[in-house]
């Protein structure tokens, strides 16, 4: 059953087919990959839908309008939106950067003989793995995030300043009332990725950051943020203008008991701190309760069997599409998936040449 244009005044609602198309990507390591593996069901079952229509299939980068993330959401929103990679060519991408960076541990426990937190993962093989893919994708290793080229994507990716704690958004593009740091790809990627405790902080100029997943591992709230600073910077009213908000997670973490084990604190503690993603989606859905209803705004996450996958354990990677399969296979996942796609099968390219 296919969604029809809502028609005023003889012509399709605009909102149909220009309204804001947003996507939100959760921090997690390895399990990122569930992430594009729900993804993935959405493209490949848009695409089929268009393929019915006779029409050519489409990337991320040509449907969405903004695409944020943080930690490892932020380097598969780097794929996606500035390096403009298809899901199937990401998820090669990202399977075999885990491989290479999780491989060989520096160390297993995540602090030095004085106290200070210490990177259990070589750095330099993160920054090699991430520039072989940016060479793959036919870009630079030296290539500007924000290169000055207007895309109809705009991507941006969240990390956090060492100095301040505070979140700080690197954008692929520039925006006239707003800090913009000047950044390499291959640098905002490791921004955004350097977790704390898993590698080693990222300097930008003057600057220290790490990864933004103790502030905003589900950057959904950033999203928001940076779509209203881009089309209604005066107003804030962005939600009339959105049409479909899509909210991807890495598995819901669960519940557990804080550890009084110093070891345990650090090394598990710490990250299901940085993966609490459930209470910032229950006060964006409060807000964002008409959208909800209305089948606008979506939020996508395995609810069951991602819980024990540590956030470097790469081998489990049959895990982490087995437990996403099985999520999608539930009617409740099935009809979402439905509903997302019938609100983006009207969607205009956001480029300036036509989706046909």
């Amino acid at each position: 059953m296919q969604q029809e244009a809502t028609i005023y005044g003889g012509e399709p609602n605009p909102l149909d087919t220009r309204g804001l198309c947003l996507l939100s990507l959760d921090g997690g390591g390895v399990r990122g990959l569930s992430s594009l593996y729900i993804l993935k069901s959405i493209m490949d079952r848009l695409n089929h839908e268009r393929k019915e229509t006779k029409l050519p299939p489409v990337k991320p980068c040509e449907v969405f309008d903004l695409i944020g993330g943080t930690s490892t959401g932020g380097l598969i929103a780097i794929m996606l939106g500035r390096l403009e990679m298809d899901v199937d060519k990401c998820i090669d991408a990202y399977s075999g950067l885990a491989a290479t960076v999780f491989g060989e541990k520096l160390s297993s426990i995540p602090f030095n003989l004085r106290g200070k937190t210490t990177a259990r993962f070589d750095s330099a093989t993160l920054k090699s793995a991430i520039e072989k893919v940016i060479e793959d994708s036919g870009a630079c290793q030296e290539d500007l995030f924000n290169d000055g080229i207007e895309r109809g994507c705009r991507t941006f990716v969240c990390t956090a300043d060492r100095h301040t704690k505070d979140i700080v958004r690197l954008r692929s593009y520039s925006l006239s009332y707003e800090s913009n740091i000047s950044t390499t790809i291959c640098q905002a990627a490791l921004a955004t990725s350097a977790a704390t405790t898993f590698f080693e902080p990222v300097s930008i100029g003057n600057r220290s950051f790490a990864d933004g997943g103790l502030g905003a591992n589900n950057p959904v709230d950033e999203v928001e943020g940076e779509a209203s600073n881009i089309w209604c910077p005066e107003t804030g009213e962005l939600k009339p203008q959105v049409k479909c908000f899509i909210s991807i997670g890495t598995g819901n973490p669960g519940k557990k008991p804080f550890e009084d084990n110093l070891f345990k604190f650090i090394g598990k503690t710490v990250v299901q701190i940085a993966t609490e993603t459930e209470n910032t989606e229950q006060k964006f859905i409060a807000r964002w309760s008409k959208h909800f209803d209305e089948k606008r705004y979506f939020r996508l996450n395995v609810e069951q069997g991602l819980q024990e996958i540590g956030l470097e354990e790469y081998k489990k990677k049959g895990a982490i599409e087995a437990a996403t399969e099985g999520y999608l296979k539930h009617t409740a996942q099935k009809f979402r998936v439905r509903d997302c796609i019938k609100n983006m099968r009207l969607k205009e390219s956001v480029y300036l040449e036509d989706f046909s």
